[in-house]
């Protein structure tokens, strides 16, 4: 079964914007797809905005959970899962391959 994942690696703060503390501005993430063994991934940057003072979170109140749905409002999750998928394919049968020539040697006469 196919797991598509966030993972947020870090977030990027102000450490006093509008008189707020802590402020998220960069999230710092990477999109994973897992079907048995096989793995693929992207990485990225999103910025997230200007905090709304009414529901501020500073850093310390954040969880992955919500961090990822910030940048899930924010990117095309769909693209990103098709992407994913199509790597996915690729590395299970590849399309192209690069093969190496065998050097010959040529016996001693």
């Amino acid at each position: 079964m196919a797991e598509y994942k966030w993972t947020i690696d870090k977030v990027d703060c102000y450490t006093l914007k509008d008189g707020l503390e802590n402020v998220a501005y960069n999230v710092h993430w990477t999109y994973s797809l897992t079907e048995g063994e096989d793995i693929v991934s992207m990485n990225g940057v999103t910025g997230v905005g200007s905090p709304n003072p009414d529901n501020f979170l500073s850093f310390d109140q954040l969880t992955e959970d919500i961090v990822a749905g910030w940048v899930e409002s924010i990117m095309d999750v769909d693209r990103m899962k098709n992407l994913l998928t199509d790597w996915l394919d690729e590395k299970k049968a590849p399309k192209v391959i690069t093969l190496k020539l065998s050097q010959v040697v040529e016996p001693e006469a």
